[in-house]
């Protein structure tokens, strides 16, 4: 009943706020439309993307011209016209979880991904859309269909919302959870934790909620028993990519499961949550980050209500074209799925499964090629630990899997190397820290998402630093 009540209050704020006192003089004539006016727009873009930019770059539709003339747009460590020539002594960035090793399997699958919209499409702030969800109904569909198609979660008699990316998500979570319960409230995490936990936290933070670090030490001092607290759970976790169970526990503790990576292709889908709080990111799903696409499932409806006007009196809604796409690729991934009877399993090279349209099985024999070929670097020498995860059985791929984690967890030995950071930029790698995961910079992470050019670039450095 609060949601219901919360929502239409807030809705009827926002009309008052959009209305306007002009009036149409009646309706326009002569608004037919060319029957063929996405052809221009869809020739300009399979001519774009024809260029071949030696493989080391694309020409997009907004590519800028240089001096008239089209340029590719290149990857790092690559340059010129064509992005034919290498970069010397390039810098190999290992750092980011930018997924852009997905380019290869939409290149395959180009047709299926591919969306037209007309410049009118859907240009009202809520035509087409659940403004209490803030998800259009056809982004919801498809977002229900594969949740129950994966099994990683269930969806069914849950409210859904939808965010611009997840890292919003969570901050309006945060907010809603102390306004809810008009409670100060410290935010927590076991490390090492994803960094944005805190610096969502620490940044927007007031006399509400607060970081309150490391949740194994705060469920170790006797001064907080009893203290509201809520604790992000990142499952699999980010940047080790363990599995893990909350700390704490009670009527005090709110657990928000953060599940960006409880994907097939990433991590062995062992058991379907049905938690409280859940969060997703369609970036680890397609690959598209850029897109800026989030979810939440909530048990709670009157939490759910306090999460949605937070996000909509920060934004007023989430982008509608976003939502299309969105729509469009998660169509285009369970698609070819659904058609299966069982599971189909996982034996083929990545390419074989990008021909087939199969992003799960393509992610999955990328990730579990480059993880096993970092292990076995590091494993020829004692200088470095590189944290290794055992077999698990996938009920998505009906089978025991090796692992094929999206992040590879990394400690310096030497007592020299306490700052194992600096020691890999200096052998010109860049990577991310420990420090800002919580834990010590003997520490450092490095991500399997990016492109295969990325560690050839590397290969030559960790070669020479593992043998020094």
């Amino acid at each position: 009943m609060l949601f219901s009540v919360v929502m239409w209050n807030f809705l009827q704020w926002i009309d008052s706020v959009k209305q306007s006192s002009l009036q149409p003089a009646g309706q326009l004539s002569g608004t037919e439309t060319n029957p063929r006016w996405a052809h221009a727009a869809a020739e300009a873009a399979e001519e774009f993307a024809a260029y071949d930019c030696s493989g080391h770059g694309s020409v997009l539709l907004d590519t800028v011209p240089t001096n008239g003339e089209i340029v590719c747009e290149c990857h790092a460590c690559f340059t010129g016209p064509s992005c034919a020539e290498s970069v010397p002594d390039c810098l190999a960035q290992i750092d980011s979880g930018d997924p852009v090793m997905y380019e290869y399997y939409w290149k395959q699958n180009a047709e299926a991904g591919t969306l037209v919209t007309p410049p009118w499409y859907r240009m009202s702030y809520r035509e087409g859309m659940n403004m209490g969800t803030g998800c259009t109904l056809a982004l919801e569909k498809q977002i229900r269909t594969l949740h129950k198609m994966v099994g990683n979660a269930a969806a069914d008699g849950k409210i859904l919302l939808v965010s611009s990316g997840s890292s919003p998500l969570l901050l309006s979570i945060m907010q809603a959870l102390s306004y809810q319960k008009q409670a100060s409230y410290s935010a927590v995490a076991a490390a090492p934790f994803y960094e944005l936990y805190r610096r969502q936290t620490d940044y927007f933070g007031d006399n509400r909620f607060a970081w309150g670090g490391d949740a194994k030490l705060f469920a170790q001092d006797p001064g907080n028993a009893g203290k509201d607290a809520m604790e992000f759970v990142t499952y699999p976790n980010n940047p080790d990519f363990r599995t893990r169970q909350p700390t704490l526990n009670g009527s005090h503790a709110h657990i928000i499961y953060d599940f960006a990576y409880y994907w097939p292709h990433m991590s062995a889908i062992t058991r379907e949550f049905d938690e409280d709080i859940m969060t997703f990111t369609l970036s680890k799903v397609t690959g598209h980050a850029g897109t800026r696409i989030g979810w939440g499932l909530f048990k709670d409806p009157s939490l759910a209500a306090l999460v949605q006007m937070m996000l909509v009196t920060n934004s007023l809604g989430v982008s509608h074209d976003a939502q299309a796409r969105a729509t469009q690729l998660l169509r285009a991934v369970t698609s070819t799925y659904l058609k299966d009877n069982g599971p189909v399993p996982f034996a083929l090279p990545a390419a074989q499964y990008a021909k087939e349209g199969r992003i799960f099985h393509y992610g999955r024999a990328v990730l579990e090629r480059r993880y096993k070929w970092l292990e076995q670097i590091f494993a020829a020498s004692d200088r470095f630990s590189f944290l290794k995860h055992d077999p698990e059985y996938c009920a998505f791929f009906g089978q025991t899997l090796e692992p094929s984690p999206a992040y590879a967890w990394v400690y310096c030995n030497r007592k020299e190397d306490e700052d194992c950071y600096n020691l890999f930029l200096n052998a010109g790698i860049s990577l991310y820290r420990g420090s800002a995961y919580g834990v010590t910079d003997r520490h450092v992470r490095f991500s399997l998402l990016k492109r295969d050019s990325d560690y050839e670039v590397m290969e030559k450095y960790l070669l020479k630093l593992v043998a020094a």
